[in-house]
């Protein structure tokens, strides 16, 4: 082979490795550190394909709601402090709270996993028909039947019963020598039950209740009077108190007005009412017994969110207003005490049964 032809392969060579060169720059293949097209490649219509949209995601993320429905009739002290307790337990939990005055089947939301409705009933068996994944609780509304989406707290009110029983037993323990005694209504079957309860109390705690010194009574003592009585005629038990020597009584709703509180108040007889005492006769006014569905809507909130319906419970009952002249924070611990295992059904007020004999009946 001559020397031309091997000049002629060395010079072919050498102009390959030019061209290869030449492809490898930066108007030919891209080098390998530098993969910009992939970059440019879009995943985001994936993802947001995959992705639910806005205002889906924030409809979603809403937490669920509680609703009191309270309508314009509602009482606005109980109001108040149910407000107060919906939003402690509401916020506890993550949950939204709203109040409305009335309702219909169009306002309800998927979100809406609670109502709490007071009296007058605003039809809660129809709403309960439309929701039934919603759970329903009717406070103090009478005639309302439990199912499972609907529960209740005190359909029938306080037991009067128990509230007697509690005044009782209040009555008995801060008295010497236990000389109490209850106004009654006659001719009303929550007047004669209060003070069934009432006596039964005062004998829970005191037994046979006799005095030590003179003058000597049957205690406990009760006078009454019909719900029509007149002023002059309830005045007039005041008489019949103070000459029993009775120091303590109680006042159940419906007995008396303001006159009688102010009589037995003169009499120095202290008082044991069931609403708030007036200033004028506070130094006399032992404590006010008030009925409660707060202890008890606190009790089953946790079943109520859990789904759980067809519950009935009582109204609680709770002391009030106690004047700490005439209540030591010992004797309040024992009423409470009591009261407590009262309200467990532990205790059973014996109301059903014959009225305990020895009583004072009005003349």
């Amino acid at each position: 082979m001559s020397i031309h032809l091997y000049q002629r392969i060395y010079i072919s060579l050498l102009l390959c490795l030019v061209l290869v060169s030449c492809i490898g720059s930066k108007d030919g293949l891209l080098p390998t550190g530098t993969p910009t097209q992939i970059d440019e490649i879009p995943t985001v219509t994936l993802a947001a394909t995959e992705t639910s949209p806005p205002e889906a995601t924030s409809t979603s993320s809403q937490p669920a709601m509680v609703v009191l429905l309270a309508p314009s009739e509602a009482q606005s002290n109980q109001i108040e402090d149910l407000v107060a307790t919906l939003t402690d337990l509401a916020r506890a939990d993550g949950l939204q709270f709203n109040i409305q005055q009335s309702f219909s089947s169009e306002d309800f939301s998927p979100k809406i996993r609670l109502v709490v409705a007071m009296a007058p009933d605003p039809g809660i068996s129809k709403l309960a028909e439309a929701a039934p994944n919603t759970q329903f609780l009717g406070i103090g509304i009478p005639g309302l039947k439990p199912s499972d989406n609907i529960s209740l707290i005190g359909p029938d009110g306080a037991r009067p019963d128990e509230r007697g029983f509690l005044a009782g037993y209040l009555a008995a323990a801060i008295t010497p020598e236990w000389r109490v005694g209850v106004i009654s209504v006659s001719d009303t079957v929550e007047g004669v039950t209060t003070r069934d309860g009432f006596l039964n109390g005062v004998v829970y705690f005191c037994g046979l209740c006799r005095q030590t010194h003179p003058p000597y009574y049957n205690y406990p003592l009760f006078v009454e009077l019909p719900s029509g009585a007149s002023q002059a005629e309830w005045l007039a038990l005041t008489d019949v108190l103070r000459d029993k020597f009775v120091k303590t009584v109680y006042i159940p709703p419906g007995a008396g007005d303001q006159a009688l509180l102010n009589s037995l108040a003169q009499a120095e007889i202290n008082i044991i009412g069931g609403s708030a005492p007036p200033q004028a006769i506070r130094q006399h006014w032992v404590a006010s017994i008030y009925s409660d569905y707060i202890p008890t809507l606190k009790e089953i909130w946790p079943l109520l969110l859990a789904g759980n319906g067809n519950m009935t419970r009582p109204m609680s009952l709770f002391i009030r207003d106690i004047n700490p002249e005439l209540v030591s924070p010992g004797r309040l611990h024992l009423v409470e005490g009591m009261l407590k295992d009262l309200q467990s059904g532990y205790i059973d007020t014996g109301a059903q049964q014959s009225p305990i004999e020895g009583g004072e009946s009005s003349p």
